[in-house]
């Protein structure tokens, strides 16, 4: 094995993961490890307000498309049934209702005057 980069991404790291495993197991039933071999598949951004931007397998995504495929593709990567329709019904609450946004900053200070 080379020691190659490889970018610090749950897509990859999961990956390799699979490969260690697979690895270990063949030590143990005396069989040579192989080498880990990953292309990225693609890169999703979400940029905001309904936007995004993504590269799937060369093709390149901007706008509201690129923002449904990451919405999708986060739903779809969720575990178990239970967490994606929470997930999936907040989203949904977010389209009908206005974002909720809260002030933390202190309100400026009135400066204290005086009489003399």
């Amino acid at each position: 094995m080379d020691g190659g980069f490889h970018p610090p991404t749950a897509q990859h790291a999961l990956r390799q993961g699979v490969t260690v495993a697979d690895n270990v197991a063949a030590f143990v039933a005396g069989r040579a490890p192989v080498e880990f071999r990953f292309r990225t598949i693609g890169v999703l951004v979400a940029l905001g307000h309904r936007t995004a931007a993504a590269e799937i397998r060369g093709r390149r995504f901007a706008g509201l498309v690129a923002w449904l495929l990451w919405r999708g593709i986060y739903l779809s990567k969720l575990p178990g049934v239970e967490k994606k329709l929470r997930v999936l019904f907040d989203w949904t609450l977010d389209l009908v209702f206005p974002r909720d946004i809260v002030v933390t900053a202190a309100a400026p200070r009135r400066s204290k005057v005086r009489a003399q």
